[in-house]
């Protein structure tokens, strides 16, 4: 993340930003990221993974792997020889996987014994549903930057994500909030790309200065990059480097459907959204609104429901203020008449005229009118009073 964002984030939370520190912090860092796990980035792996043959990703072209040899089994950090039934733990076999060992039941399985071993062969097979979905929200990130930058100016900058199945979170450097005018232009921008289908082209193995200088890529967010990079390409409106797995053509996106926009802290904004199935559940629900508004609002040709559901509203909020109006007035002349002649209410006590009356369900300038109106009545005096009452206070001028 951006130092001056980090600054700013600990100003707010009111923690002191330990400048040295992260500049120390910053270049290990750096220093790893050059590595790029040769030599000294090897020392931050987990030993029982160093010594492994090299695995390839097989996950951009299929979702299935069969066969694949379990290389190494992690539990608790420390390297095991297996897992039994119940226990959890990290499988190397084409990526390091976080698994759970289920003990199979003894009726429709018996005889099995619930334990994976280093060297058993296993098939990899990736829940496919969930993977497109993931895709679509991925490449819809891609499109939304590139929407982003083309709203709101070039000072656009990724500063965090997260791609999920079922949504997709974006954030971003921004100076201000983000107008709903802009985000329906931005919204319109990335659904245009989406509609026409465009390809979204894979470049392998591209030289990290050729990535930058020739296609002109952006580098996402907390991304480590080695001396050659793959390359997102999706026609000439989005190009990026990026790593995951993504759709063949912006059209299986379906459609982008931008949620909500706000801040995460100073500069940085954050908007949410939903793709495919989830654009689809999004919009059943605002049918279902659209009935219920039918239902309570005056039904009109030339309205939609929003701008009907509006008007009613504001219609009610008028009629709501007529009232409370009318209301105040009745309570106001029903207490200016329970008055009546104050002068028979008015006591002597200790020398000092004092005058105590009680008024109920009256607001502050209600109850600064009434004793006005005590005041005038009762004569000369100096007044103190409360919510619910008021009496004549003692002084020279009484």
């Amino acid at each position: 993340m951006p130092r001056d964002f980090i600054e700013d984030a600990a100003r707010d939370q009111g923690v002191i930003f330990d400048a040295e520190g992260f500049e120390t912090a910053f270049k290990a860092e750096r220093d790893r990221a050059r590595a790029s796990w040769k030599g000294a980035a090897k020392q931050t792996a987990n030993p029982a993974y160093q010594q492994l043959p090299k695995s390839e990703f097989e996950g951009y072209h299929q979702t299935r792997s069969d066969g694949c040899e379990v290389l190494a089994i992690l539990r608790d950090g420390q390297g095991v020889p297996e897992l039994r039934g119940g226990e959890e733990g990290e499988v190397q076999g084409v990526r390091a996987h976080q698994v759970i060992m289920k003990s199979p039941s003894p009726a429709t399985n018996p005889g099995a014994g619930g334990t994976l071993r280093v060297g058993d062969r296993v098939d990899a097979v990736v829940n496919v549903e969930i993977r497109r979905s993931t895709m679509r929200n991925h490449t819809a990130t891609h499109l939304l930057q590139a929407g982003l930058r083309e709203v709101l100016g070039p000072h656009v900058k990724q500063a965090g994500s997260l791609v999920a199945p079922n949504h997709l979170r974006f954030d971003f450097s921004h100076f201000t909030g983000v107008a709903e005018e802009e985000l329906q232009d931005v919204e319109d921008i990335i659904n245009k790309e989406v509609l026409g289908n465009q390809k979204v082209e894979v470049i392998e193995n591209v030289p990290i200065d050729v990535a930058i200088n020739q296609y002109h890529a952006m580098a996402l967010f907390g991304e480590k990059y080695g001396d050659r990079v793959r390359v997102i390409k999706i026609g000439d409106f989005s190009t990026e480097l990026c790593g995951g797995t993504h759709t063949g053509q912006t059209g299986e996106i379906g459609l982008i459907k931008l949620l909500k926009e706000g801040s995460v802290s100073a500069g940085v904004r954050r908007i949410e959204a939903v793709t495919g199935e989830g654009s689809l559940q999004h919009f059943r629900k605002d049918h279902e609104l659209e009935g219920v508004v039918a239902g309570i609002t005056p039904h009109s040709g030339t309205n939609s429901p929003a701008e009907a559901l509006k008007a009613e509203l504001e219609k009610k909020d008028s009629e709501i203020k007529k009232l409370q109006r009318e209301l105040d007035q009745v309570r106001m002349k029903s207490a200016s008449s329970s008055v009546g002649s104050v002068t028979d209410k008015i006591r002597e006590v200790n020398g000092v005229r004092v005058l105590a009356h009680r008024a109920d369900n009256l607001e502050r300038q209600q109850m600064r009118t009434l004793v006005d109106q005590l005041r005038d009545r009762s004569g000369r005096a100096s007044w103190c009073w409360g919510r619910l009452q008021m009496a004549a206070c003692p002084s020279s001028s009484a």
